[in-house]
């Protein structure tokens, strides 16, 4: 009925336009495009030709007739000439085009390269106009496509390289690093890329200048003349222009770097540049063979020290030495930043302040002092009555002095080897937490090393990671109900009440972390690895009493200090491979796992509350609630309770693929989640949550759903609805829920999950 209301709406309102006398009047002086047709494409899709082709954008099949686009475009042109606005007839400011044989031609070509650039070198395109009738003055246009046979690589190559040094190197590259694979699709724009490479690698070995320009690669029909199976012919050089440079095949070595000061404006508060400070950044010595990586590796240790505003490189050369000038623009010594906002919870505003101030070259030349701080007086739900929001009180302060370097023993570091970024960090933090139930303070010390072994390579290790944390109750009824609550949680297994007990928590951590592409909303392929070791209360082992006394004193609760003494392992791996023959779709997979055994006896092997895992929610398993899933096949009386757990199983496939353009592109996806967490035997929680072998794959978790990405470029936003496929709760023979999934609240209720950016 609404569909038929619209077709009536739409026939009146061309019955309005055509009852005018000029529309009536009206008549196309040349020939205009009514269509453009694409005809026999099979394995390149029209959405792609229309995409990549500008010709193609459109196909000019609308609501209106040509007629009605091209009356508006004659009234506007005029209105435009006398100056008057041209009001609402805008809404039809995109007339059919006239047809333009030349121009048609054109794009008749670009489709023949476009097809070629993907491996049908046999293509033929050809173009047909059809006039519909003399009198209205529209065609239709068709291109007609023959794709033939498609190429493939068969790496059956052959080179023709002058230096015999150089011809070595080639080789090398090629066994290792080429980007092209045995029966990969012919891509000219891959061949391009081969060719980057190549200059990449020969940068690295010595070979300054070195460029694209003396690369060949060219398809050799002597092979195959058929072209279904294409080798390449490397040639270098190949030079095309005359005033290419001929020292492509000479080896350099780096002389001495050079600094300079940069700084246009009255710099008497930055200093002179402490060029043996400086020197300490750069990776590479003098004599070392020519490498861009290491000269790029040199330029971001300098860039990360934070001490520049700019970082750029002149060079000078002689017969066989390279000299890098580094020009620098120091910042100022001192940077102040402060934000206000706020947030709303159920309709309760919250405003916060967050200020940050920076002090460089406070102790050498490149180190650099922060203090941030963050005062926020934002609505939370309430510990017992979760539907009851209050405004709490929440106070951090921090401060962190960085230095661009590692300070540890020289044979270690000799051992690392060059290093990108690398940086030691001493500082120390307070929280402190005001709510209705309780008032909570953290005081914190910490040392980080970071580093980089290369772009895609991060490590974090950390000697000294202290935390001593109180809680105290004011003398309220809500407070002495939360302790209730609390005392309640234990009865049941559940260790909540250790993290709002008096606690002293230290670890030493080590974080190994690769990704072999760049974070972004864009989907890609690749895949990143996740590792990280931990080790609590290492130094309480060397005590007798596991316990600090002047500690426990500082505290002067009337409560046991909890001393926690745990190892704790963790791993995260993610794919990501893209799948057609556009590659736009793409299949995404996660496996993650963890262990983590507190050791203390003296704590009843319990863990420190935030070193529990924990599962379920919108980058886990969606279709439970945050937190809430197990341990094992534990049934909580109460999903209020966020269920933690020692061993972590979890894994997630979800297919990717794009839907269509929507003030942003749209994507949709299917997933499948799966997995749990487990407690140890020795645990004081339930006995459906310990971990066994012989029986944890059958309290194994499944979920599904289907899911909206929203990219917006600049962000991307996520709605995904998600269904339990299997219960690990449920007994034995009624796990599997999905027949009973509803959008009520029944027994298996779709979960709505809203996210900014992938799950994962």
């Amino acid at each position: 009925m609404k569909s038929r209301n619209i077709l009536v709406g739409l026939v009146i309102a061309q019955a309005l336009f055509f009852s005018c006398t000029g529309y009536r009047q009206f008549k196309f002086t040349e020939y205009k495009v009514n269509r453009i047709d694409i005809q026999g494409n099979k394995l390149i899709s029209k959405e792609d030709l229309r995409t990549n082709i500008p010709g193609l954008k459109e196909s000019y099949a609308r609501i209106f007739s040509p007629r009605v686009y091209g009356f508006f475009e004659a009234k506007r042109k005029v209105k435009d000439s006398l100056g008057k606005s041209p009001a609402f007839i805008q809404l039809f400011s995109t007339p059919n085009p006239s047809l333009n044989k030349p121009y048609l031609d054109v794009t008749k070509e670009a489709i023949f390269k476009y097809y070629r650039n993907n491996g049908f070198l046999k293509n033929k395109v050809s173009l047909q106009i059809d006039t519909i009738n003399t009198s209205s003055k529209l065609v239709n246009i068709s291109f007609n496509i023959e794709e033939n046979s498609v190429s493939t690589f068969s790496k059956k190559d052959s080179f023709l390289v002058d230096n015999p040094l150089l011809g070595k190197k080639i080789e090398t590259y090629y066994s290792k690093e080429s980007i092209i694979s045995n029966n990969d699709r012919l891509n000219l724009d891959l061949l391009k890329k081969e060719k980057d490479n190549i200059s990449h690698y020969l940068k690295n070995q010595g070979y300054f200048y070195f460029s694209n320009d003396a690369i060949g690669l060219k398809l050799n029909d002597l092979q195959d003349s058929s072209l279904l199976r294409v080798g390449i012919i490397y040639k270098i050089p190949d030079f095309k222009e005359t005033n290419s440079n001929r020292l492509y095949d000479r080896l350099f070595r780096f002389g001495r770097a050079s600094f300079v000061n940069n700084q246009y404006t009255d710099s008497s508060n930055i200093g002179v540049l402490n060029t043996n400070a400086l020197s300490k950044l750069v990776t590479f010595k003098e004599g070392d063979l020519y490498s861009v990586d290491q000269l790029n590796q040199s330029l971001q240790n300098i860039y990360a020290s934070d001490q520049f505003k700019s970082v750029s490189i002149k060079f000078d050369t002689s017969s066989t030495r390279v000299f890098p000038k580094v020009e620098l623009v120091p910042n100022e010594k001192f940077n102040f930043s402060s934000e206000l906002g706020g947030s709303v919870f159920r309709g309760i505003p919250g405003p916060f302040l967050t200020n940050s101030f920076k002090v460089r070259r406070v102790f050498s030349s490149l180190d650099y002092l922060d203090f941030s701080a963050r005062i926020g007086f934002e609505a939370q739900a309430g510990f017992i009555n979760t539907d009851q929001a209050r405004k709490n009180l929440e106070v951090n302060l921090s401060t962190t002095l960085n230095f661009p370097k590692l300070f540890l023993p020289a044979n270690i570091k000799q051992q690392l080897g060059a290093l990108y970024a690398s940086q030691t960090q001493i500082g120390f933090g307070y929280d402190y937490i005001n709510r209705p139930e309780y008032l909570r303070t953290n005081f914190k010390i910490f040392q980080r090393y970071q580093w980089r072994k290369s772009p895609l390579k991060t490590f974090q290790f950390s000697l000294v990671d202290l935390n001593i944390l109180n809680t105290n109750y004011p003398e309220t009824s809500t407070a002495t109900a939360f302790k209730s609550y609390l005392e309640e949680l234990r009865l049941q297994g559940n260790n909540l009440y250790r993290s709002f007990n008096p606690s002293f928590v230290s670890s030493i951590h080590f974080t190994y972390a690769y990704r072999s592409f760049l974070p972004s909303n864009e989907l890609q392929a690749g895949e990143t690895f996740q590792i990280g070791l931990e080790s609590g209360g290492s130094t309480l082992n060397l005590i007798g009493s596991k316990k600090i006394a002047f500690i426990e004193n500082m505290l002067g609760s009337n409560q046991n200090i909890q001393f926690y003494r745990f190892l704790r392992f963790n791993f995260d791996y993610r794919k990501f491979k893209m799948l057609g023959l556009k590659r736009k779709s793409q299949l995404a997979f996660k496996f993650i796992g963890g262990l983590a055994y507190a050791y203390g006896e003296e704590n009843d092997f319990q863990l420190p509350y935030e070193k529990n895992f924990f599962i379920g929610g919108p980058s886990s398993l969606r279709a439970w609630k945050p937190r809430r899933l197990g341990p094992g096949a534990y049934n909580s009386i109460s999903n209020l309770i966020e269920q933690p757990g020692s061993i972590l199983l979890e894994s997630s496939v979800e297919y990717r693929f794009r839907m269509f353009q929507l003030f942003g592109t749209m994507h949709g996806a299917f997933f499948i989640d799966a997995g749990n967490i487990w407690t140890f035997a020795n645990s004081k929680g339930e006995k459906d949550g310990y971990f066994t072998f012989d029986n944890f794959y059958n309290q194994i978790a499944v979920g599904t759903g289907f899911g909206l990405r929203w990219d917006f470029s600049f962000f991307l936003l996520r709605l995904d609805l998600a269904t339990k496929v299997i219960n690990p709760s449920k007994p034995m023979n009624e796990k599997w829920v999905l027949s009973k999934t509803s959008f009520s609240d029944g027994e298996n209720p779709i979960e709505f999950n809203i996210g900014i950016g992938y799950p994962f």
